[in-house]
């Protein structure tokens, strides 16, 4: 987990810089108004010696020491000057982002230096005054006094300036090294596996990350910036942000205090530095041949034995590859792409050893590629197969075995099977050997990783191997353990109950049955093996768990920790997609590319973990992208086995007698998925721990024992939707560097929410009500200064507050460019006041409440849209209450940028469509209880030219007067929903080419009808139906 842990670090550190660059700016401001300001004085010294005795001077001599004090006390003293209202626009800006640090010294440090010396020169040039004439002492001491003054103010200026800017320099150092060892441990990936290098990264990273954050929350850092700008701004109430413990302390004073002493950040970063550079010439002096893994990498064909031979639900894939084996003339490449352990190789045997594949190729060659792999192997390993072997080949060099093999098989019609390859890179090594002579030859290519298998053949698709279902499972199991016999009966009902529990993976299956082949065949034994079968195969000693990790071990380091967090997840739990990337982002695990946001980074990460075959798709949006998906039992098995090994986290799935002491010291993320309560209660502290995330029902837990007890203060993601709490904890306000909060609610949350100034993501989980009117609720969330705020997910339909109108022209503090979510609010918070604070949203769910229909709001709401220029997907659902057909409902205003809409109880006229249907980018629209009413669409001749998708339901339309292919070039997808008027499936669906899917669930029985013409019509077409009238049809 050595990259997870840099790439936390680095994320700390983005966000511990702000604050020495902060200070050095604000004091940088303060130096520039001193320097202009003791200039003035120090000429009034030089021409007006007489002014010594006046008040004037005397006040000029005290106020050097309050100009140069803290930031905060220098405002007062300037509160009249010229500057003060660009002073302050200048400090609050800076917390609209982190500042950046300058390469050369601040020049300003010049001017300093500058003012230093002319302050010296006076003070020397008075003094031999003094010297010739000892009454000038009289007349000059006031003057001198003042210098001195101007000068210890101007000294103490510039040693904090030098100060802030050095460790800024530090951390930007140590960022920058950080950097490049992500770098480099992506570049590696196939180098490192369980080398001591990654575990000293590791340490390295989460003891500096450890030291920062606590030191952050320990000094009260963000409580004092986050006042200190408040106050600037004029915004409501600063000082409830501001801890009593602290008091008003000054930000530059905090932060010092945090960065410097023995305790101090300054201090463990340098030796972060110092070991982290160290690591970094270690990396220059690895062997990569120490690293790679030892043994051949080229096996001759697969012997076989009698198991081995025995495989169940490969007839319809057997029968697939034999085809493609045996049809064309030219040669062709054939990929079989899957999960470790679903049968690949098996298949590919199956197909090696067939009769007929005997009888029709002239030669044929099996070489096992695996993860590491030498070309010359390769080649030897061809040779051996195809042509007789000499003593002589192995004098060959590579370019003359690779011409052996192509002269052995040119004008043959060979097979040759590549089992197990995992880089491209070994496809391209050997691929100019195999000659096409329009024979018939063919090349099996095996891969775990589908990306590679469409790299290989691009022109024709991999066949993707499918798990068992239960029967064949048992079928499997029963024909390992007892071969030609048959189960005892006994035994029947538990042998199905382990056969289903192996998840349809027959590699686990193989694992299970070599267990149950050693014990009594006896219902109490093989009953306790399924209470555990997912241990058995983790624990027997050939164990699939083993072969499964093989696809871990070689996961780019990126991918490690993503893959390994999936296992925080309950068995058999179906992930949302969104929920995962947004945990991930968390966490710091996506890799921060400058040309894309972190959701598509994840997106990308997910997609690299599915086309290894690591994690399985459950379900998909309209839109063709992933919306849910799972691990296999197994593959769960491994995250949890590899992550205990790392202190990566530890999931609490079994109650233990010892509570979750066991196992949880030096964890770094904990999830419970049982009553945590009892457990919790007696629980140690855990204070390095980063997330906690409970997915079972937990009532009557007293906050304390979260926030306190485990020592929680360094979280990044808290998960307790499943916690039932009677208040809102305060104990979460200081938690300052999470990232990920989800809750479910029964009462109202406090404003000072707000000042979780790392906050990514934010899920509310309602319904709850006002507690004075029993109103829909309203957050009181000031979501328009939370900088990192850019997801907000709320059940109930709630009403935001408007964002405070920001006086004097000063920059909004705080303000957020990142928000891109937000679920679900009112319409009448739908004004353009409130969209202007977010430019970059891209998903927006409205409700009309029973508020917004009786005071009108409608008719701006859609209107007010155009001030999102980015949106692209808006789910709109209007009051239920409402019958009558809606009219100037502002349709024309909906943003081009759409291309995703939902509308729900609209009751619009089908004319209403037309602006709809301009859309020039919409994919996806959803049609839902009444969007639309009226017997009758017909629907405009130009239009929908980029709809994918359409879902009409519960609806009272009788005649759909369309022709499909002119009215919806680019439909894929149609599903009718309740339609239980509808007449008829509009004409032209069988001319339309990109159709592939139709669904009518609950429909009149004329659509059912048009349906099953439809699937007889169009070949390949997937047809669903569901219907009263035959409920198991599908």
């Amino acid at each position: 987990m050595a990259y997870a842990a840099a790439a936390s670090l680095v994320q700390t550190l983005e966000y511990l810089l702000q604050f020495p660059c902060l200070v050095l700016e604000m004091k940088k401001m303060q130096a520039e108004v001193v320097t202009q300001r003791f200039r003035q004085v120090l000429l009034l010294l030089k021409g007006e010696p007489s002014a010594s005795s006046s008040s004037g001077l005397q006040q000029l001599s005290e106020e050097p020491e309050t100009l140069a004090s803290s930031f905060e006390g220098f405002l007062g003293a300037v509160g009249l000057h010229a500057d003060f209202l660009e002073i302050k626009k200048r400090t609050v800006s800076l917390s609209c982002g982190i500042p950046k640090l300058q390469e050369k010294k601040p020049p300003i440090l010049t001017e300093i230096g500058s003012l230093e010396q002319d302050l010296k020169k006076f003070l020397e040039t008075t003094a031999r005054d003094i010297r010739t004439d000892l009454s000038n002492y009289v007349v000059h001491q006031p003057s001198r006094e003042a210098a001195r003054k101007m000068l210890r103010a101007v000294d103490k200026l510039k040693h904090a300036i030098i100060f802030f800017y050095e460790v800024a320099c530090e951390i930007t150092i140590l960022y920058q090294d950080l950097f490049s060892l992500l770098s480099f441990l992506d570049d590696s990936s196939d180098k490192f596996q369980d080398h001591e290098l990654l575990k000293c990264i590791k340490d390295v990273a989460y003891r500096a990350r450890d030291l920062v954050e606590e030191c952050i929350v320990d000094n009260q850092v963000e409580p004092v910036k986050t006042y200190l700008i408040c106050t600037l701004s004029n915004s409501e109430s600063p000082s409830r942000f501001l801890p009593q413990a602290v008091g008003k302390s000054s930000l530059e004073t905090v932060v010092k205090s945090a960065l410097d002493g023995k305790k101090g950040i300054r201090r463990g970063l340098v030796h972060a530095l110092q070991d982290v550079q160290s690591i970094k010439r270690m990396t220059t002096n690895i062997d990569e041949k120490s690293l790679r893994f030892q043994g051949s990498s080229v096996r001759k064909a697969p012997l076989s034995s009698n198991k081995e031979d025995i495989v169940v639900g490969l007839d319809a894939e057997l029968t697939t590859i034999l085809e493609g084996l045996t049809g064309l003339p030219g040669l062709e490449i054939v990929t079989i792409s899957g999960m470790g352990g679903i049968g690949k190789t098996t298949l590919a045997r199956k197909a090696f050893n067939d009769p007929y594949i005997v009888y029709h190729f002239y030669c044929r060659a099996w070489i096992t590629v695996s993860q590491v792999y030498q070309v010359r192997d390769l080649l030897l390993g061809l040779l051996s197969s195809i042509a007789r072997s000499t003593d002589k080949m192995v004098e060959k060099s590579n370019a003359q075995l690779a011409e052996a093999v192509y002269r052995s098989l040119k004008g043959m019609r060979y097979m040759i099977v590549m089992d197990d390859m995992w880089s491209i890179d070994a496809w391209n090594d050997v691929k100019r050997c195999f000659p096409d002579d329009k024979n018939g030859s063919r090349i099996v290519v095996t891969t775990r990783f589908m990306e590679l298998a469409t790299n290989v053949s691009p022109k024709k698709p991999p066949h993707c191997m499918n798990l068992l279902n239960t029967e064949q499972s048992w079928e499997l199991l029963e024909m390992l353990i007892f071969g030609t016999a048959s189960c005892p009966q006994e035994l029947v009902g538990v042998g199905k109950k382990i056969a289903k529990r192996c998840r349809g993976l027959p590699l686990a299956i193989v694992v299970v049955a070599g267990v149950l082949s050693r014990v009594i065949r006896e219902y109490n034994y093989w009953n306790d093996i399924a209470e555990e079968v997912s241990s058995v195969v983790s624990t027997d000693p050939e164990n699939c768990l083993d072969i499964l990790a093989l696809s871990y071990n070689y996961l780019p380091h990126h991918l490690k920790a993503c893959f390994l967090y999936m296992g925080i997840f309950p068995e058999d739990c179906e992930i949302e997609v969104s929920k995962l990337i947004n945990l991930w982002a968390a966490e710091g695990f996506l890799y921060l590319d400058s040309e894309k946001q972190l959701e598509q980074i994840g997106e990308d990460y997910l997609e690299d973990l599915i086309a290894r075959n690591l994690v399985l798709v459950e379900k998909k949006r309209f839109g063709g992208e992933v919306k849910t998906c799972r691990l296999h039992d197994f593959l769960r098995e491994l995250c949890l086995k590899e992550a205990q090994k790392e202190n990566f986290m530890h999931v609490i799935q079994r109650r233990s007698a010892k509570g979750v002491q066991t196992g949880t010291r030096n964890q770094r993320r904990l999830s419970f998925h049982l009553d945590p309560y009892s457990d919790v209660s007696a629980a140690p502290a855990i204070p390095h721990v980063s997330s906690f995330l409970c997915f079972t029902l937990g009532a009557n837990i007293v906050p304390d024992i979260l926030f306190f007890q485990l020592g929680f203060k360094l979280l990044r993601v808290l998960d307790i939707f499943f916690l039932h709490f009677d208040y809102f904890p305060d104990q979460i306000l200081k938690l300052i560097h999470l990232r990920y909060l989800a809750l479910n609610v029964t009462y109202e949350l406090p404003a000072s929410v707000s000042q979780l100034r790392n906050l990514q993501t934010l899920v509310i989980h309602g319904p709850w009500l006002c507690r004075e009117s029993g109103g829909s609720p309203t957050l009181l969330l000031e979501y328009w200064s939370m900088p990192s705020l850019r997801h907000v997910h709320i059940t109930a339909a709630c009403h935001l507050k408007n964002p405070f109108t920001v006086q004097d022209n000063l920059p909004r503090p705080f303000a957020s460019e990142h928000l891109q979510t937000l679920y679900t609010i009112q319409f009448s918070c739908c004004t353009k006041e409130f969209f202007s604070v977010m430019p970059h949203l891209k998903k927006l769910g409205i409700c009309e409440t029973k508020e917004d229909y009786s005071t009108d709001s409608l008719s701006q709401v859609l209107n007010n849209l155009v001030c999102l220029q980015e949106l692209e997907t808006l789910d709109c659902s209007f009051h239920t209450q409402n019958r009558e057909v809606r009219k100037n409902l502002g349709l024309a205003a909906l943003p081009a940028t759409l291309k995703h809409l939902s509308l729900s109880w609209s009751y619009l006229p089908w004319e209403d469509m037309t602006f709809i249907a301009m859309l020039p980018n919409l994919e996806v629209l959803k049609l839902k209880n009444y969007a639309f009413q009226g017997p009758k669409w017909e629907p405009t001749e130009e239009g929908f030219h980029s709809l994918k998708h359409l879902l009409i339901e519960n609806t009272d339309l009788i005649h759909w007067e369309a022709i499909i292919v002119r009215h919806f070039p680019c439909l894929q997808h149609l599903v009718l929903k309740s339609c239980k008027l509808l007449e008829e499936i509009p004409f032209g669906v069988e001319e339309l080419g990109t159709l592939q899917r139709l669904e009518a669930h609950y429909c009149s029985e004329p659509i059912e009808n048009s349906a099953k013409e439809i699937q007889e019509q169009i070949e390949g077409i997937d047809v669903i139906i569901r219907s009263d009238r035959n409920p198991d049809s599908a």
